[in-house]
């Protein structure tokens, strides 16, 4: 390799663009050197200093601060203008490749076509892949993402930048990381397995790249927060990009009684993670400066702004082209496209094959549709779908199969498109030709799982029986144990038994749950015993159940002990409890202080409140301002049982500031309870749906009524969609049961579908059962968390309860 650039007065001048190794480094000072002595760059420097022995393993080693770097180029009689690239070289020998990961390249290296950012446009007397970047607020903002990258530079950390498709997260992320940390090196995952050895290898100057983070989180395999820990504590970087609709999802607390936390990973995950939110729209700020780069040239940018009805960066990765791909359709392309849209919805992820196409699209279509069909109805339909829109991007785009070269495995839908489409097929039945299609068709065992179980959450037991078997039988564990579920409602013990002595460990502990209920202890514990090393707390808790029913308790502790010193820390809960039970507090302390870590719903409620009985309360206090949901709310509860009511409340404020919607709630109450109105209507004032709503109560209790449904109705007009839940109890209180229909069916008609347990509540008190009916298939239909017991309760409050009956054991059956 050569360093040399044309010569100057003393020699050869070394070229940094050429050095990456510190080895690389030291020999390019060493031509830079010259013939200058020691001496000679000691005092070229003075009055700062530089000796002999500095000197001396700069040029041996290559390694130095960048003080001294900069020092020695000062001696060398380096042009200053000159100096950013011998920092950027030094950079570059601080990090050396990332042994055992395929793939990594330096982050100035990345392709941002291959990294994620969408393709753009043609315009006319555009150059380049992609236009001009337009720095974005967030850029310089002193918190926003440039800032948070630093930061992670010096300690670690996580970035995650959410907002809607194509509004330049990727972009965005891309151009951070090439300002801030070009030399490090880049790891695109290829899925969850190769983040995990990152993590394990745990090389230096890293930045993994998760764009698209919902990939890395669902299925079987999925991206765990231990692992996410590892990295960081590595001094990794890890920048990820994820939807608003997504992260809200895999956020959200469950709300009490709700049952299964179905996202208690993700949420541990997401919250190690720094957030910078995207908007749909540029700011006054952000399109000035679009505004400056169309001026300077840039087509498609100056073509972009033209448009009223997308934001600058939808339009340049040709979302209007692809809305109206898929809106100006025939019967024919369109069911294709709906039956890809509507697989993607339910959870597929992999490629969608040709065959399954082709088997899905008729039931998209009329009777007379097809009838009338073309023979080439479905390569017509498919050579629509794929044609590439302003050169950018196509509705289904094709997907080689893996190491091959002109061979298709399948068909993607377009992000954008995605996301446009399936918010307005929310509520729309998915026929019964693409829920067969997915069931004979689909191979991946996560697509398997997430679509088995968006079939039960539509009681389509038909469809997520075959696909849950297929998942369960490839050892896909909340397959199996969301199949066990089934069986046991529907009454199938055999089959139970059948799959628990074939070694599925959640039939196991169904079937040991029946056994035990019956008496036949046992029984229970034979098949739990061979099913403790597979099930983890699953059985071991249940186990223990049994063995206290039978009066072996120090068995039962014995074995909770050796699980727990095993690993399986999340039977620390049940361990405590017995520990408790026996006067070992300070032991169960300890067993739940080695839960801390896992964002355990029960150790969490137990460690919390055993703290405050132990009189712990400073380490209480460090958990609730560490983030813990579980120690928050205890130690809200001890200081307003102490008295410390303004305490609670400075706490609590600082919560509801950071996000946490449970603590505006607490906040509001005790703001109310204490005779703070002002501070309570301030809040109100600010768009806090909890105060607001708050305050309207209060208002209500002391008569003022209309001056409370005046509050509410500005707020709700202002924008503060989350007050209508507090308006409605309102006029319905009032006696205005139509006028809180009106508002609510306004709301849900727009796709808020948060309100439709509401609507549902007030047409059944309203006498309108059949409404309310209505909602209830439609939010199954949409395969709403709890939709199907709702509907299921709700027909047996109606009395229909054989109805009630025969969804809840056989589900329901599209026609064909």
């Amino acid at each position: 390799m050569s360093f040399l650039s044309p010569t100057v007065s003393r020699g050869p001048v070394p070229d940094p663009a050429q050095v990456h190794t510190a080895t690389e480094l030291a020999s390019a000072l060493a031509v830079l050197r010259a013939d200058r002595s020691y001496a000679a760059l000691d005092r070229a420097v003075r009055p700062e200093r530089l000796p002999r022995s500095t000197i001396g393993g700069l040029l041996t080693t290559g390694r130095c601060t960048a003080e001294t770097l900069e020092l020695f180029l000062r001696a060398c009689e380096v042009p200053r203008g000159q100096w950013v690239n011998w920092r950027a070289a030094r950079e570059r020998t601080l990090t050396a490749s990332p042994l055992g990961l395929d793939g990594a390249i330096r982050v100035a290296q990345a392709d941002p076509r291959r990294l994620g950012v969408h393709a753009a446009i043609n315009a006319l007397g555009a150059t380049g892949d992609l236009p001009a970047y337009v720095e974005r607020d967030t850029d310089t903002n002193p918190h926003g993402v440039r800032a948070l990258i630093r930061q992670a530079a010096q300690r670690g950390g996580m970035v995650v930048l959410v907002g809607s498709s194509s509004v330049g997260k990727t972009r965005c992320a891309f151009e951070a990381l090439q300002v801030v940390v070009p030399a490090w090196w880049l790891l695109h995952p290829t899925g969850p397995e190769q983040v995990r050895q990152a993590a394990a290898t745990a090389p230096t100057r890293l930045v993994v790249w998760l764009d698209e983070l919902q990939n890395y989180l669902g299925g079987p395999d999925k991206l765990d927060a231990g692992t996410m820990r590892a990295l960081l504590g590595a001094g990794a970087i890890v920048v990820a990009t994820i939807w608003p609709e997504r992260y809200a999802t895999y956020t959200a607390l469950p709300f009490p009684g709700q049952g299964t936390d179905l996202y208690v990973g993700e949420r541990e995950l997401l919250g190690l993670a720094d957030v910078v939110r995207l908007s749909d729209r540029f700011s006054i700020r952000e399109h000035d400066r679009a505004r400056a780069a169309a001026d300077a040239g840039d087509w498609r940018i100056a073509l972009a702004l033209k448009s009223g009805d997308y934001g600058l960066t939808q339009v340049i990765a040709a979302a209007p082209q692809l809305v109206h791909c898929w809106e100006a359709a025939d019967p024919y392309a369109a069911a294709v496209l709906n039956a890809a849209i509507d697989a993607t919805r339910l959870g597929v992820t992999s490629p969608l094959s040709t065959e399954f196409l082709r088997l899905a699209a008729p039931g998209y279509c009329d009777a007379r549709q097809r009838a009338t069909a073309p023979s080439n109805w479905f390569e017509a339909a498919l050579a629509y779908a794929t044609q590439t829109l302003r050169g950018a991007a196509a509705a289904l785009a094709p997907v080689a199969a893996p190491g091959a070269m002109g061979q298709i495995e399948g068909y993607q839908v377009a992000d954008y498109l995605q996301q446009h489409a399936a918010a307005k097929r929310h509520r729309i039945s998915i026929p019964a030709t693409c829920w067969q299609a997915l069931a004979d068709h689909l191979m991946d065992r996560g697509d398997q799982e997430r679509v088995g179980r968006a079939a039960r959450d539509r009681l389509l037991y038909r469809y997520a029986e075959p696909l849950l078997q297929k998942a369960a039988d490839a050892n896909v564990f909340e397959a199996a144990n969301i199949l066990a579920d089934l069986l046991v409602e529907q009454g199938r013990n055999e089959e139970l038994r059948t799959r628990a002595e074939a070694g599925d460990t959640p039939a196991a502990w169904r079937l040991a749950d029946i056994l035990a209920m019956d008496g036949h202890d046992d029984e229970a514990l034979q098949f739990l015993r061979a099913h403790v090393d597979a099930g983890g707390a699953h059985v071991a808790w249940r186990l223990a159940n049994v063995l206290v029913k039978q009066g072996h308790d120090d068995e039962a502790l014995q074995f909770l002990r050796t699980q727990f010193d095993a690993g399986d820390l999340y039977v620390a809960w049940k361990l405590a409890d017995m520990l408790v039970e026996q006067g070992k507090p300070d032991e169960a302390l300890k067993v739940l202080h080695a839960q801390s870590d896992v964002d355990d719903l029960y150790a969490g409620i137990r460690l919390a409140n055993l703290l405050v009985e132990e009189g712990h309360h400073d380490e209480l206090r460090a958990r609730a301002e560490a983030g813990s949901s579980y120690a928050i709310g205890r130690l809200i509860n001890l200081l307003n049982e102490q008295g410390h009511h303004d305490e609670a409340m400075a706490f609590l404020l600082a919560q509801a500031d950071a996000g946490d919607s449970l603590a505006s709630w607490r906040l509001a109450d005790l703001l109310a309870e204490h005779g703070r109105h002002d501070e309570l209507r301030a809040w109100a004032e600010a768009g806090n749906a909890s105060a607001a709503g708050r305050l309207a109560d209060l208002l209500a209790e002391q008569g003022r009524h209309d001056e409370a449904l005046a509050f509410l109705r500005a707020q709700y007009d202002a924008g503060n969609v989350p007050v209508v839940w507090s308006l409605a109890d309102l006029l319905v209180g009032q006696g205005q049961r139509n006028e809180a229909l009106k508002l609510l069916r306004t709301q849900y008609d727009i796709g808020d579908a948060s309100i439709a347990w509401k609507l549902v509540d007030v047409l059944t008190e309203n006498g309108q059962g059949d409404e309310a009916l209505t909602i209830l298939h439609e939010q199954v239909n949409a395969g709403e968390t709890y939709a199907a017991s709702r509907l299921i309760d709700f027909l047996g409050k109606q009395g229909d309860h054989d109805e009630a009956s025969r969804l809840r054991c056989f589900g329901i059956t599209l026609e064909e």
